[in-house]
């Protein structure tokens, strides 16, 4: 049987033209949708306009050093906004509005889509299906709004599609090159989101699994006719998968270590997640977590409950393959409800919204399994332009299920998430716009165009992204800023920017002068207030 499995061998190239121009299409829309997000209604979310920021450190704080990127989140979204933020002299919104965060994310997208796509056809699937399922993974809500908002969910969605349709082709046609794709994937996803750790243990398990019990695998590691050939084969596997990721975290703790002095800065800083973590609401019981955590994933579950259903029709639930399906599914969906149910997790909907990715890169595959008696894929080319003859009753049934479902729960999806969110827009944010933080840019524009000010770009980032003398600000990334905490009498700090600590807890200058923002101090007045902010003038 081994022998007959290995003869299948990869599909040959196939006509592939077409799938750039709806690549093309997908990343224009996006794109323009994100302008309008951006530049018309002005209401980004905050992370999206923060890497911006970032990157936009780079290039504004002097001297220019790679370091003033920042080193608490993944530093990939913002290098790959660095190039537009250097055209922001061309076109100022790039920065200003964040629309460099668009272009990414609309790019990813639209990288996903053709990944989608291609894997479609690797697995000989019809165009017309292909373009179908493409399509409404496209469109849906949440995918589309993530694709066009600046946010990391896009390239993430990214990341976990390109290394799920590439372990799908490896368990199908096993060729090295698969493992090597999977594995600078998986590092990828790693520069893009800490989330990407659990689900390479995921991936590894299945890689694990596949060596185990698929036959096609047997020829690798039973040739010498030693059983524990078999352990070396998967050792040598975990190897090639696991260094290019393991690499790049340790790049990441060394580049920590030697510009902050602590190699884990990204985890327990001050700024960390850790650290806001710890601000987060905690679930007091198992049925409360329960229910917090299904009402939020069912949204994104609809098409696994497909699989596991059509699985149970055709009797191939317990399988190898299913298996490494489930775990992929939930290795994320876990990793977040442990982490809300510790604590050290806000639960936000989006954290348990990666199953949908996951579950549409497994369809290729999991069409391609369903075949008829002379062996074609009841999806296939030989099938695509008339009636399935020679496909079972419950084959054709599966199929046409398919057609049906996708539809549908794209419509459940947006029902629910409407619910989890009471009406509001499908994201984690109101969809608050940056006319406060516009106005105290404005303010210093007009008024203080030529003095220092000192701020915590932290939370005043969007200040900063609109000043017109960006070069006048000491901010975080500034090489003198501590100092300039430490004495802003003494470094010539003219003026002060903080914003309320009730509003957020993590601003230096807040820490290192409680008191400022109510009561301000004998060398330092208050100039104006702008609600959540306050500029104070040094008087020495």
């Amino acid at each position: 049987m081994a022998k007959n499995i290995q003869t299948i061998g990869r599909p040959k190239s196939i006509e592939k033209k077409w799938i750039v121009p709806l690549g093309i299409a997908l990343f224009l829309t996006e794109l323009i949708y994100g302008i309008n997000l951006a530049v018309v209604q002005d209401i980004l979310p905050a992370d999206s306009v923060s890497r911006v920021a970032n990157a936009y450190y780079v290039l504004a704080v002097k001297p220019s050093r790679l370091s003033s990127i920042g080193l608490i989140w993944n530093p990939l979204p913002s290098l790959l906004e660095l190039p537009l933020a250097a055209l922001a002299p061309l076109w100022r919104p790039l920065v200003s509005k964040a629309v460099a965060s668009c272009v990414v994310t609309a790019l990813f997208a639209s990288l996903s889509v053709i990944v989608l796509l291609k894997t479609f056809m690797e697995f000989r699937i019809s165009r017309f299906y292909s373009i179908f399922i493409t399509i409404f993974y496209a469109i849906h809500p949440y995918v589309f709004y993530y694709g066009a908002n600046g946010m990391t969910e896009s390239m993430l969605f990214f990341f976990l599609i390109y290394c799920t349709c590439k372990l799908t082709l490896w368990i199908r046609y096993g060729t090295a090159d698969y493992i090597v794709k999977i594995a600078f994937g998986l590092t990828g996803g790693f520069l893009v989101r800490y989330e990407m750790i659990p689900f390479a243990v995921g991936i590894g398990l299945c890689v694990v699994l596949n060596i185990l019990f698929n036959q096609r695998e047997k020829p690798y590691w039973a040739a010498r006719g030693l059983k524990k050939e078999r352990y070396f084969y998967i050792e040598g596997t975990l190897v090639m998968l696991y260094t290019p990721a393991i690499y790049a975290g340790i790049i990441w703790i060394l580049v920590c270590w030697i510009i902050t002095g602590n190699p884990l800065y990204f985890y327990n800083s001050n700024y960390s997640n850790l650290a806001q973590s710890a601000y987060a609401a905690k679930i007091a019981s198992i049925p409360g977590l329960i229910s917090y955590v299904s009402f939020r994933a069912l949204p994104f579950l609809t098409v696994f409950f497909a699989v596991v259903l059509m699985r149970i029709v055709q009797k191939r639930l317990i399988r190898c393959d299913f298996i490494c399906f489930f775990l992929l599914v939930m290795s994320l969906l876990a990793f977040h409800t442990l982490m809300y149910w510790r604590g050290t997790s806000f639960g936000w909907l989006r954290f348990f919204c990666y199953s949908l990715p996951i579950c549409i890169a497994w369809l290729p595959y999991e069409l391609s399994t369903y075949q008829s008696e002379s062996g074609d894929s009841i999806a296939g080319y030989h099938f695509r332009n008339r009636g399935f003859a020679g496909i079972s009753d419950a084959q054709r049934g599966a199929l046409n299920f398919t057609k049906v479902l996708l539809p549908i729960s794209l419509v459940i999806s947006v029902l629910l998430l409407n619910n989890v969110t009471n009406g509001r827009a499908i994201s984690d944010y109101d969809g608050s716009t940056h006319d406060q933080e516009n106005q105290i840019a404005e303010y210093i524009n007009v008024n203080l165009p030529d003095r220092t000010i000192l701020t915590d770009v932290f939370t005043t980032y969007n200040v900063a992204l609109n000043v017109d003398h960006f070069e006048n600000l000491v901010v975080s990334s500034s090489p003198n800023f501590k100092k300039c905490v430490a004495d802003p009498v003494g470094n010539g700090i003219e003026y002060i920017l903080v914003p309320d600590p009730k509003e957020t807890s993590f601003d230096e200058i807040n820490f290192a002068y409680s008191d400022l923002y109510y009561h301000g101090t004998d060398w330092c007045k208050e100039e104006a207030d702008f609600g959540h902010f306050k500029l104070f003038r040094v008087t020495g």
